[in-house]
């Protein structure tokens, strides 16, 4: 998030409409890793990569279908021997992308945190019933910055935030199960020569 926070704030102020699209799982060889991520608008700018190229295409196509109606899609690519070189994975690997559109009001607590040099975690339920799908809650130094997901289950889901490693953990709701993607951003790191 950090090599396109820079781009982000610029389309926000020009072009409004953003969809970001975040590998949140990864099977095998792949391109990129968890976390990565790609940002889009409507009129064709895209910043960042989720595969190196493999399935930009086809991440591009979902996320103006993401912007048009504003709910959030999870999206599986892999590779099988009739479809290598079309949509695909040729490095035989798998990933799950989830793209949702971008509220532009965290870009300005992204910058804040990184200019801080902290780091910053957000919290997305990736799974689960449809009214819970794409509840995120932004969270640095063990505070809730924006958002919510459950009353019952935020404290638990901060704490579970100031881990240092992005992934998916499993919640009971009173809507059923749901699954939370940890999508955490380090501070830059620091380079001390003695």
């Amino acid at each position: 998030m950090r090599d396109i926070l820079p781009v982000l704030e610029e389309w926000s102020q020009t072009t409004g409409r953003i969809a970001l699209a975040t590998v949140m799982r990864t099977w095998g060889s792949s391109p990129r890793g968890v976390g990565a991520k790609m940002a889009l608008t409507p009129d064709s700018k895209i910043a960042g990569s989720v595969s190196g190229g493999c399935v930009e295409g086809a991440v591009f196509e979902t996320g103006l279908a993401v912007l048009t109606s504003g709910v959030p899609q999870l999206v599986h690519f892999g590779v099988a021997d009739e479809t290598a070189w079309s949509v695909g994975l040729a490095c035989g690997g798998q990933l799950d992308v989830f793209i949702r559109p971008l509220d532009p009001d965290v870009l300005p607590l992204y910058h804040a945190a990184f200019q801080a040099g902290k780091a910053l975690c957000t919290a997305i339920v990736v799974r689960g019933p449809q009214d819970w799908f794409g509840k995120e809650l932004l969270v640095s130094g063990g505070q809730r910055l924006a958002g919510g997901i459950d009353p019952a289950l935020d404290d638990a889901i901060i704490a579970q935030a100031g881990r240092p490693a992005a992934g998916l953990v499993d919640y009971e709701t009173r809507g059923g199960p749901i699954e939370v993607f940890f999508d955490v951003v380090a501070p830059q790191p620091v380079l001390v020569i003695v």
